[in-house]
């Protein structure tokens, strides 16, 4: 009971952690990656000083462009992490590389469900996907040093 009250709660936070470094290091690697992390940054910051300097209040934008943000990045860094957590002590899956696939995977694909995306994507999109696979296969594999070898507790002794 006190692994799923302190080490996994713990783990997952380290991982988070992780995942936020993991994810500056992929915008420094990938021109794609860097373009929509400090790209997008820099034209809401471009867009929010231009209504203001033209008379429009821009609280009501930059509520619903940080409110965006703020899902996006639950959906790539907190959520996979999380759900794989559990999934991994439900099921005792102590696999570093399952735990690092399926947040990798889950963390590729839930911005991409999030954001409705209808149509082949683009080779940078691609590239975007990939850096994100990355990022969330790293945060899974912080996650399985600090707290999966162990995932589901100790293994009833076989007869």
């Amino acid at each position: 009971m006190l692994r799923w009250i302190l080490l996994i709660p713990f783990a997952c936070i380290v991982a988070m952690g992780a995942g936020m470094f993991f994810l500056a290091m992929a915008s420094v690697a990938s021109p794609a990656v860097a373009l929509l992390i400090g790209g997008g940054i820099e034209r809401l910051v471009d867009i929010l000083f231009g209504l203001a300097e033209s008379g429009i209040d821009p609280a009501p934008a930059a509520q619903a462009a940080f409110a965006l943000i703020g899902r996006l990045g639950l959906a790539i860094i907190v959520v996979p992490v999380v759900l794989v957590a559990i999934g991994s002590e439900l099921f005792r899956l102590r696999s570093g590389l399952l735990q690092s696939g399926f947040t990798g995977l889950l963390a590729a694909l839930l911005p991409l469900a999030m954001l409705r995306l209808s149509r082949a994507p683009s080779p940078a999109e691609i590239q975007i996907i990939s850096g994100l696979f990355l990022v969330g296969a790293a945060t899974g594999f912080v996650y399985w040093l600090i707290a999966g070898r162990q995932a589901g507790g100790e293994r009833p002794a076989q007869p």
